[in-house]
């Protein structure tokens, strides 16, 4: 098992509750999908899970290692083992593809060979050669996306997380971000991916968990899902 939530909760100063005791189970190298209408509570468990906030209560353990009861120095070495996808890509503007990508090893002090070979690698994979010297600006919405993706991965995580990855996107431009985020999985790495495209969630068959008022309502395997 690689991610446990264990009667988590969580209530915000100004009295939100945005989850209530959600307790559920990921192994490794699954694809899961987190689907719920605005304000289920998705993005509040996806951040909980990269230790961007804490739970008010409740365990979370990734990799048998408790994240909430994780010293402040231990979190970067979690977060090494996270890719996050954002909806809204977060390129910094003033650095290209290249730079980007090459940003995510350089925080976590890889050499600057292993950077190179890495980041030209992991832009191949994400379909973006000759894009290496491209701002993003001069990029597609698509193209961003891979982007963000390849940076998600360059460090090999144990788990992407994607929070609404194709919610700026075309249908189209919506499946080649989610063949890519397939391709990942295949290759070993866990996916968690937060969505409101029934019509991608319904052709790829795989595990979806639904919140609902920030309770789990639904966790459904493979080609289960039929709403």
């Amino acid at each position: 098992m690689l991610v446990h939530m264990y009667n988590v909760s969580m209530i915000y100063p100004n009295g939100l509750k945005a989850l209530d005791d959600i307790s559920l189970k990921i192994d490794r190298g699954e694809f899961v999908f987190v689907m719920g209408p605005s304000g289920a509570g998705k993005s509040t468990l996806l951040r909980l899970l990269y230790r961007e906030e804490l739970p008010t209560r409740g365990q979370i353990f990734i990799a048998s290692r408790s994240v909430v009861r994780m010293k402040p120095r231990e979190v970067p070495l979690l977060r090494r083992n996270i890719g996050v996808v954002f909806q809204d890509f977060k390129l910094l503007e003033n650095k290209t593809v290249f730079e980007n990508v090459a940003f995510a090893m350089q925080v976590v002090g890889a050499s600057p060979g292993e950077i190179t070979q890495r980041v030209q690698e992991t832009i191949n994979l994400v379909g973006l050669r000759g894009r290496e010297e491209h701002y993003p600006s001069q990029l597609s919405g698509g193209e961003q996306q891979r982007a963000g993706i390849a940076r998600a991965i360059v460090n090999r995580p144990l788990i992407v997380i994607a929070d609404e990855p194709t919610g700026n996107l075309d249908l189209e431009t919506s499946w080649e971000i989610m063949e890519l985020l397939s391709e990942i999985n295949r290759k070993g790495t866990t996916v968690i991916m937060a969505t409101h495209a029934q019509e991608l969630v319904r052709r790829s068959h795989r595990r979806v968990i639904v919140l609902n008022e920030g309770r789990l309502s639904t966790d459904t395997m493979p080609g289960a899902f039929i709403a």
